[in-house]
């Protein structure tokens, strides 16, 4: 089987399927033994600066040399450092690349030819419509197609022998509200308005024409107005937008015959195009160009709507869902049953396992991923749900599964910091709904308020034991007694479960201090509590009550139980040259008497032993 990667960012919110589908159409159709995985994130969408860096770390997932071809989609990666070190990393991985509208020096191109087309848009307007005063409605600046149908516009007003003061060129963004502030920024500074606004998409000319309208502007009337790309906000707007054509399926399908062509070894171009055609329409004074169905465009925007109502209401159910949640796995199980809802054949969380401890102190990595503790969390496969735990089990399944597959893997991070991520396969709900960055979110976002909030209980905890706990010796203390050892006491009383109170009382204690100095008494007092807390059976309690004097309690009490905690006890501290004298006594629930009288009880019946080994000794 051979492998195709796809390393892609999205387009602010939206996910760019187009690709994908392309690519899996071909193969499916020439019957190839190949698989697609997509290293896709968001990288530009997010004002925070860690944020990003947490998407982008995707890219480090993959171990590119191991792919049989790379296809990379950087359009969209305006951080100029993260593109050149992405770029830099598929170099180095010694597999062919091609870059999709976006010319790389050694890579091969795929894309529409954006010089031609705006050439011919700028000589139509010239020619047929009379246009001498031209302004180039541009998106970002630094993007590659931006650039190269800037250049088509400036080769023209230089063949034109136009003044290029005349002729501005204006930079935003590939968006709707670019092309409404061009708009409103020429009307507000009454400038002279020119006769065609040459705009870099389709998104920036039907915002210009939006808000022209909105200041009492007529296009085409007043001026004409072209596009790109053919976008339905183009073909059904009104007026109808002249644009240019081109199949953005088409090049996935072109990729997969360049690398076909190149594992058989032949010559390739160093840059294959699209076909793109122009269609003129009613914004540049053309008819209405009569390639649209208005009836079936209304009736597929409907079952789009309610494509994706039923999609926002799921996702709505998933948050109310997951912040249900108390533990990670059945957070994990709540995410894998709403993706067996979707149109999508698998899918597989694989996270830290640092993730499950939610230590105080948990640090993930910033930059690639801690491998040795990669964990499965969850996942299914084709609605059956995959018992697999490690990633290579993972990964090998996947790889069994055969060719004529599409994963698509996008990031789990908190800020900055990498903690796993997410393996859909065939994921066709997002050719309909390309908002996955929604989803996406949600999930992280619940991830991490989860997470949180572990660590602030476990930290919590942390202070509560430091609360109930003696400084010294690490067992629980007076505190503790009151709050937790006779509760405790209650409840086994009241289901009438025997328990042992132990009385515990280091001998000569004074004399060793006196003797030896505080400090080496210190380390006695450490010693007897950690072999009472060592021996002390399930579910008991060790309490130092005060001074030399300690406290042991445990449930589920016999004689010969109370007598053997005894014995091992003082048997382990004569070995240390420690002696104690104890005293025990065990519940009875009959017996209407408080923790407080069965301690009593039990410092008598030490005291009489200790007074006897003060006798022994004396003997």
């Amino acid at each position: 089987m051979k492998k195709i990667a796809l390393i892609s960012d999205g387009w602010k919110r939206l996910i760019t399927y187009a690709w994908v589908d392309g690519i899996m159409t071909r193969i499916r159709e020439l019957g190839e033994d190949i698989s697609l995985y997509q290293y896709n994130c968001y990288g530009n969408w997010s004002k925070d600066q860690l944020n990003n860096i947490g998407e982008y770390n995707i890219y480090n997932l993959p171990e590119l040399s191991e792919f049989d071809g790379i296809v990379l989609d950087c359009s969209n990666i305006v951080d100029e450092e993260q593109r050149t070190r992405t770029i830099k990393k598929l170099r180095d991985s010694g597999v062919p690349v091609v870059s999709i509208e976006y010319d790389v020096e050694g890579f091969y191109y795929v894309g529409a030819d954006n010089m031609e087309p705006i050439t011919e848009l700028i000589r139509h307007l010239y020619d047929v419509h009379g246009c001498r005063r031209f302004v180039f409605a541009g998106g970002p600046p630094d993007a590659f197609a931006n650039r190269e149908r800037e250049q088509a516009f400036r080769n023209c007003i230089a063949e034109f022998g136009l003044d290029p003061a005349d002729n501005p060129i204006l930079s935003g963004d590939y968006d709707y509200e670019t092309g409404v502030r061009y708009m409103r920024e020429m009307h507000e500074a009454k400038a002279e308005l020119p006769d065609a606004f040459v705009c870099a998409n389709d998104n920036i000319a039907a915002g210009l024409c939006a808000e022209a309208e909105e200041l009492g502007y007529h296009v085409p009337e007043d001026f004409l107005v072209t596009g790109f790309d053919n976008l339905d906000k183009a073909v059904y707007f009104r007026p109808q937008i002249t644009t240019v054509w081109q199949d953005r399926g088409k090049i996935g399908s072109m990729c997969v015959d360049l690398f076909l062509d190149l594992w058989k070894e032949k010559q390739i171009p160093k840059r294959s195009y699209v076909a793109t055609r122009c269609l003129y329409a009613e914004s540049c004074g053309c008819p209405n160009n009569g390639m649209v169905d208005y009836r079936e465009y209304i009736k597929g925007t409907i079952v789009g709507n309610v494509l994706k109502d039923q999609d926002d209401a799921r996702l709505m159910d998933l948050e109310a869902d997951m912040a249900k949640c108390e533990d990670f796995e059945t957070m994990f199980q709540c995410i894998i049953e709403y993706f067996k809802k979707l149109r999508c054949d698998g899918v597989y969380f694989v996270v830290d396992q640092k993730l499950f401890e939610a230590d105080t102190h948990t640090v993930f990595p910033t930059e690639g991923y801690d491998w040795e503790n990669l964990v499965v969390a969850n996942g299914f496969d084709v609605h059956e749900e995959r018992k697999i735990t490690s990633v290579a089990e993972l990964y090998q399944f996947i790889e069994d599964c055969g060719g004529g597959n599409a994963y698509i893997f996008t990031p789990i991070h908190f800020h900055q910091q990498a903690v796993g991520y997410l393996i859909m396969k065939n994921s066709r709900f997002l050719y309909d709904n390309p908002y996955y960055y929604d989803i996406h979110c949600a999930i992280v976002k619940a991830l991490e308020n989860l997470f949180k909030q572990q660590q602030l209980e476990k930290a919590l905890q942390k202070l509560q034991d430091l609360y109930n706990r003696d400084s010294l010796t690490g067992v629980y203390n007076r505190i503790a007694y009151a709050e937790m050892i006779q509760p405790a006491f209650a409840n086994y009383n009241c289901q009438g479960v025997v328990c042992a109170v132990v009385f515990v009382d280091a001998d000569d204690f004074k004399t060793i201090n006196d003797t030896y100095g505080h400090e080496f008494g210190d380390k006695v007092l450490k010693r007897i509590a950690s072999v009472l807390n060592e021996e002390c059976p399930e579910n008991g309690y060790v309490c130092r009550y005060g001074g030399d004097e300690f406290l042991a309690f445990f449930p589920h009490a016999t004689p010969a139980r109370a007598n053997s905690y005894q014995e091992r006890v003082k048997a382990r501290l004569k070995e240390a040259h420690i002696s104690i004298s104890m005293g025990i006594k065990l519940t009875h629930g009959s017996i209407d008497a408080t923790l407080d009288e069965y301690l009593s009880m039990a410092d008598q019946s030490m005291y009489e032993q200790k007074q006897a080994h003060k006798r022994a000794r004396r003997e």
